[in-house]
């Protein structure tokens, strides 16, 4: 049945306990009275009953009985039948179900809305079932199939359909040790147990690096490092012995390498310091030959000119003979202190070759 919602089209559809009279029943839905109004031709329709005819009509209202043209300012509404029906005995639309309520008409909303006999779906998505109020917290509680339930090992909400697959696959599930220790481990921890801590499992020994080739379950390394001490500590002085020798070659092959690069090195810096001392000695040798040259020309000219002068006066020779004299002695010395400077120059290089070789040869014995 319809709820009495006023919006709804037609009259009230309700499970009367007795006959509605006529006059409470609208000629056009042919239901109880639904806000009746009445026309001055002093019939009754339902409001939305007369409504939906203008409508149908173009905006004419027409009386069904009769069937004549009805005036919009003359139609009013019945208030007292409106509260006669409103005082009609009804039964629940869930009476079929087996609701024994019985009431006015205008309490019926308030009861179905209430009403444990009404047929409702679950509200567990997406499950489908219909079922009286009455049994759908039951329902959705014990045996809806996707009803929320809490897996008893991780306490994860799971739907309960999904329930024996999560729980096949739950990282917290206790299993067995797959190496038959004895131990129940969660699922998610199986595998630090058997790496870290399961005396079943197989591992190298500890002193595997030195040459230890023993591979047995966890619990028996105990008895067998206690029980081989001897033979560990001979292979580690073993492995010891062989490291101490293999560093020694390394030594050794690094010293060879560090002298050969030594030698390479002082040989090219003699050769460089060869190559200077002739650079330097050639210099010395083209300065001393350009000195020479000039002092032979300048003597050939001042005999040039002693010659051409000789038919001068004594005393004007002589003077000039004094002058010539004291300028080729102040060239010579000119030369000879040039000459003395560029050989200081040279000792200075020597003294540093010197230092240089000095030098290489402390950082040979190191």
């Amino acid at each position: 049945m319809e709820s009495l919602d006023e919006e709804n089209f037609g009259g009230y559809d309700a499970y009367f306990i007795n006959e509605i009279l006529d006059e409470h029943e609208c000629p056009v839905c042919k239901m109880a009275l639904r806000k009746p109004i009445q026309t001055q031709c002093g019939h009754r329709l339902c409001l939305s009953c007369a409504e939906e005819m203008r409508k149908r009509k173009e905006g004419v209202l027409i009386c069904p009985l009769d069937n004549s043209i009805l005036d919009s300012s003359k139609i009013f509404t019945d208030i007292a039948v409106k509260r006669v029906i409103m005082q009609l005995k009804v039964k629940c639309s869930n009476f079929s179900n087996g609701c024994e309520w019985t009431g006015e008409l205008k309490i019926l909303n308030e009861h179905l809305g209430s009403c444990e006999y009404q047929t409702l779906k679950c509200l567990n998505n997406p499950c489908s079932t219909s079922l009286l109020l009455k049994n759908l917290k039951e329902h959705m509680e014990k045996h809806c199939i996707y009803r929320l339930v809490t897996c008893q090992y991780c306490e994860q909400k799971i739907i309960f359909r999904e329930k024996q697959i999560h729980e096949e696959n739950c990282e917290c599930l206790p299993l067995c040790c797959v190496n038959q220790c004895g131990m129940k481990i969660m699922r998610k921890e199986m595998s630090s147990h058997i790496t870290d801590s399961c005396a079943n499992t197989i591992i190298p020994c500890q002193y595997l690096n030195i040459g230890c080739k023993f591979k047995g379950m966890r619990k028996e390394h105990e008895t067998h490092a206690s029980s081989l001490m001897q033979n560990h500590l001979s292979m580690a002085i073993s492995k010891l012995d062989a490291l101490e020798n293999k560093i020694t070659l390394t030594v050794d092959t690094l010293e060879n390498k560090i002298a050969s690069k030594v030698n390479a090195l002082e040989n090219k810096i003699m050769l460089r310091v060869d190559a200077l001392e002739n650079k330097i000695m050639s210099k010395v040798e083209s300065l001393e030959t350009k000195t020479v040259s000039k002092v032979v020309a300048l003597e050939n000219k001042i005999t040039s000119k002693v010659e051409s002068f000789e038919n001068k006066n004594a005393s004007e020779v002589v003077a000039l003979e004094n002058k010539i004299t004291s300028t080729v002695d102040a060239l010579k010395n000119e030369l000879i202190s040039k000459v003395d400077a560029q050989k200081n120059k040279i000792m200075l290089h020597e003294k540093n070759l010197e230092i240089i070789k000095a030098f290489l040869a402390v950082k040979t014995e190191f």
